[in-house]
């Protein structure tokens, strides 16, 4: 019990560091990042990249370097476009990083007085600081594949498709857990002006 305390302790702080408002501001600024990032970032320049026939996706799901030499000479022609990818997925990291810690915090705030449910919000931190390094390795093997073409190490393959599939499995529980907290704000605010509405009555 006491190592699991001290596994959130550092994400209670972050969510203590400020207030809820103050949260809720990152929260927006980096919602409007996330979303910038993909729609102005990662669609045009992804649609760059596929005109040479591959894209970084096809380079992350390779799993033998007979592949990975095939598609990276495919891409050869837009490696601009996809070092610029590798950029932007880093911002994107970023930003969905502080969105989910803002919101997890938020929640955290709100179901602060629940012993067993204020756990939901801090296994989905813990799950968004896991699946975000999974996400920034991935790019890191791929970045050292690409910059060096003609003499990566073959390892970099399996670590690529490793933190790939670590990174989604993490994924799969991380969106479903935020979802799962909000729902339990939203219940519990709303239980709450139903009984202030209840007092008000008698």
């Amino acid at each position: 019990m006491q190592r699991l305390n001290a596994l959130f302790r550092p994400v209670e702080r972050y969510a203590d560091a400020v207030s809820p408002k103050t949260h809720g501001i990152v929260a927006v600024v980096s919602l409007c990042s996330f979303i910038g990032v993909i729609v102005l970032g990662f669609v045009p320049v992804t649609r760059q990249i596929e005109m040479s026939g591959y894209s970084t996706s096809d380079l992350q799901d390779a799993t033998s370097r007979a592949e990975v030499d095939t598609i990276l000479q495919a891409l050869e022609p837009v490696m601009d476009h996809v070092m610029l990818l590798s950029v932007l997925d880093y911002i994107f990291i970023l930003a969905g990083f502080f969105l989910f810690f803002s919101l997890h915090s938020i929640i955290l705030n709100t179901l602060d007085s629940h012993d067993r449910l204020v756990l939901i919000p801090k296994i989905g931190m813990i799950l968004t600081i896991s699946s975000r390094l999974f996400d920034s390795l991935e790019n890191l093997w791929v970045i050292l594949i690409y910059t060096n073409p003609e003499d990566y190490a073959t390892v970099l393959i399996s670590l690529m498709n490793a933190s790939e599939t670590v990174k989604w499995t993490l994924v799969r529980v991380e969106y479903p857990m935020l979802g799962l907290a909000i729902v339990l704000v939203l219940l519990i605010r709303f239980t709450s002006l139903f009984d202030g509405h209840s007092e008000h009555l008698r």
